[in-house]
């Protein structure tokens, strides 16, 4: 399964549909609440794909043209 919402793959994982990596922020409500249960992976190196988007007819901002450009240097 594939799914391009966080909370969606939680929802199917807490409904007993398969195991996910997600970031760890984002399951510390559910990990409390103890409706899932979380496992450290050790080792490795996690890459998590990183998009920005902006209304294509907006005139960007300097500080924003900057703010891209140091997100491609760092890709």
């Amino acid at each position: 399964m594939e799914f391009d919402n966080i909370e969606t793959v939680k929802r199917a994982v807490e409904i007993d549909s398969g195991v996910a990596i997600v970031p760890q922020a984002t399951i510390q409500q559910e990990v409390s609440k103890q409706t899932l249960a979380a496992v450290q992976i050790e080792g490795g190196e996690f890459v998590r794909p990183l998009g920005a988007i902006y209304k294509k007819s907006r005139v960007l901002s300097p500080a924003i043209k900057q703010f891209l450009a140091l997100l491609r240097e760092n890709i």
